[in-house]
């Protein structure tokens, strides 16, 4: 059976409920507790919540929730962070160690469970088998076909875009609530507001600085409704493409907008930040300074940009995505900020509250110099 034909009936026959018990015994969490592990899980008390997600939809369902499938390595991560990591039951490919070699250590534990394969188009049966209660998801997903294709199964859909700093931080208790991990939401909510406090008693006053913030490809930037314009204007900085705004915030081209280089040109910005290397898969693995360092050689060897005040001053960074969208990219708010005030910021370690992000997910703590790199340093 295609994803494309995989559309169930409004209800459940009784040959679809056998399969679908069937489909759930040989799951990952039904290996995982076993029999009487079963029962003892399906004897616990869980109580009818309503949430209202992101989008404004309300959400009914069982909760604490057992078995949880989080569609990209953002949602992963926010579950694992908030100590519910043991009730996911199925990973999308970006959460796969296997297949992102870079963060095999950092997801290892999760290397046995069924791939549902690509988060734009994820396969629905292995979902469905997967025994998962709940599909966590972005705004940017195919959250739509999720509802269609997901509810004959009692799979209820939640949207919480997880790399969306201020959604995040706003839908942190109803997460919380869903798992019944309260304290480990409330954490992760206490992490937010430390930052968000230093960013505010730091940047008090400041006339913002214009930032080109390029997507891991030349000339490809980020508007508003993308977390990486609010990581800009969080960290006190200015976007020079801020101005361009699209209706549908769900977009991909939010995210990645393409732009005359002319144009950056002539927007003149003050600091250059680019995400990634092409080609170079992000994760906990520490990223080699020498191609850091060459990807900022390119970007200022570009035709013309010698006349740009970032190029000048040298105040061009690369970096990789693991870091910097910790936390709903509430990190790279904060070294954002670093990064364009560092006089201002000069007491403030970034390496501290990044220690405490990669605590919540029980790993050995890195220095944010292992994913970042300033022209010149």
């Amino acid at each position: 059976m295609t994803d494309s034909n995989f559309l169930p009936k409004p209800s459940i026959g009784r040959r679809q409920a056998l399969a679908l018990s069937g489909a759930f015994l040989l799951s990952p969490l039904a290996q995982k507790l076993g029999v009487s592990g079963i029962a003892k899980a399906e004897a616990a008390e869980q109580k009818t919540i309503t949430i209202t997600d992101e989008l404004g939809r309300e959400v009914t369902l069982k909760a604490p929730i057992k078995a949880v499938y989080p569609d990209l390595w953002y949602q992963t991560e926010i579950v694992r962070a908030i100590g519910a990591g043991d009730t996911i039951v199925a990973i999308d490919q970006t959460s796969n160690p296997k297949k992102n070699t870079a963060n095999k250590d950092y997801f290892a534990k999760f290397a046995s469970l069924p791939d549902a394969g690509n988060f734009n188009g994820p396969n629905w049966e292995t979902i469905a088998a997967s025994g998962a209660e709940v599909f966590f998801t972005r705004r940017n997903a195919p959250w739509q076909d999720a509802v269609e294709k997901l509810k004959p199964f009692g799979i209820e859909v939640v949207v919480v875009s997880t790399w969306d700093p201020k959604v995040l931080r706003a839908q942190l208790p109803n997460i919380g609530k869903i798992f019944g991990a309260e304290k480990g939401a409330a954490d992760l909510a206490q992490l937010y507001d430390d930052i968000d406090k230093v960013l505010t008693d730091h940047l008090k006053g400041v006339e913002p600085k214009k930032v080109y913030f390029e997507n891991n490809a030349d000339f490809v930037t980020s508007l508003p409704g993308s977390g990486w314009h609010d990581t800009i204007v969080l960290g006190g900085g200015k976007n020079i493409f801020g101005d361009i705004t699209i209706a549908n915030t769900g977009s991909a081209s939010v995210h990645t907008y393409t732009v005359d280089p002319v144009e950056i040109i002539n927007r003149n910005p003050d600091v250059i930040i680019h995400n990634g290397i092409d080609g170079q898969a992000a994760g906990y693995a520490p990223w080699d300074q020498e191609l850091l360092a060459g990807q900022a050689e390119r970007i200022v060897n570009r035709p013309g940009w010698n006349a740009i005040q970032a190029v000048q001053n040298k105040n061009v960074f690369v970096f990789s995505n693991f870091f910097f969208s910790a936390l709903g990219k509430q990190i790279g708010a904060l070294a954002v900020a670093k990064w364009l005030y560092p006089d201002r910021l000069a007491d403030v370690d970034v390496d501290a509250y990044f220690a405490r992000w990669l605590k919540a997910q029980g790993i050995e703590p890195r220095p944010v110099a292992d994913y970042a790199y300033k022209l010149g340093a």
